[in-house]
């Protein structure tokens, strides 16, 4: 099944919605707004898995460059996963 960000949409205002409850139940002492989290699905410039098992890796390949401010992502690709 190829995903459409249209055939996301569903799946991400699940998350959006029951994020701020999980995040208040951990922080019970936090007074905080629990209304629905406002995600944006952003598909330019972003690699994309051919096999949803590897998406975890691709997962932890952009926190990492957002952690080091790498803004090129055109270096991870099911080709180059691997070496970087």
């Amino acid at each position: 099944m190829k995903f459409t960000d249209a055939s996301l949409v569903p799946y991400v205002n699940a998350y959006a919605m029951a994020l701020p409850l999980m995040i208040r139940n951990i922080f019970k002492d936090v007074s905080m707004d629990t209304s629905k989290f406002s995600i944006n699905i952003v598909s330019e410039g972003v690699p994309h898995v051919l096999k949803v098992e590897d998406i975890g890796v691709y997962a932890l390949k952009l926190i990492e460059c957002h952690a080091m401010r790498i803004v090129d992502l055109t270096k991870l690709s099911e080709e180059k996963i691997a070496i970087i």
